[in-house]
């Protein structure tokens, strides 16, 4: 701030400063609540026989299976409901970096994927103070 304040006054005209409290959004990013739709429809997943290959060998053939865990569920739905780029690489939830979902596409991301649990009876929660309530509120208004 201390920064920013030096270069306004730098201009030489009047400012204005209106401090409040900055508005909380909470400790669920839509990053952390994607993480735990995720673990959820893992589990939903995982219960209802859906297994992942330990490995594919060089002509195609699955070998092995492991249980259907967060992780792949991540990167299913990931790629899904964000998309990929013109090579084949899924957009990210990371907030630097190559290939970052802007805000709107992780929204509409969520959008997707609670229709999805939904639909299925999966269970998830929306927390009230989470990013993606509160933009969902503001979607409805």
């Amino acid at each position: 701030v201390k920064f920013h304040l030096q270069e306004v006054f730098k201009l030489g005209k009047d400012i204005k400063i209106t401090l409040e409290p900055y508005p909380e959004s909470g400790n669920w990013s839509m990053s952390k609540l994607w993480r735990s739709w995720m673990a959820s429809t893992a589990e939903f997943m995982a219960a209802n026989g859906v297994t992942m290959p330990l490995m594919i060998k060089p002509g195609g053939e699955r070998y092995g299976k492991r249980p259907f865990n967060a992780d792949d569920a991540h990167e299913l739905f990931t790629a899904q409901w964000l998309g990929v780029d013109a090579q084949g690489n899924r957009l990210s939830w990371a907030k630097s970096g190559d290939n970052i979902a802007d805000k709107g596409q992780r929204f509409n991301a969520m959008l997707k994927h609670e229709q999805y649990m939904t639909e299925r009876g999966i269970k998830h929660m929306i927390p009230r103070e989470s990013e993606y309530f509160v933009e969902k509120e503001k979607s409805n208004d």
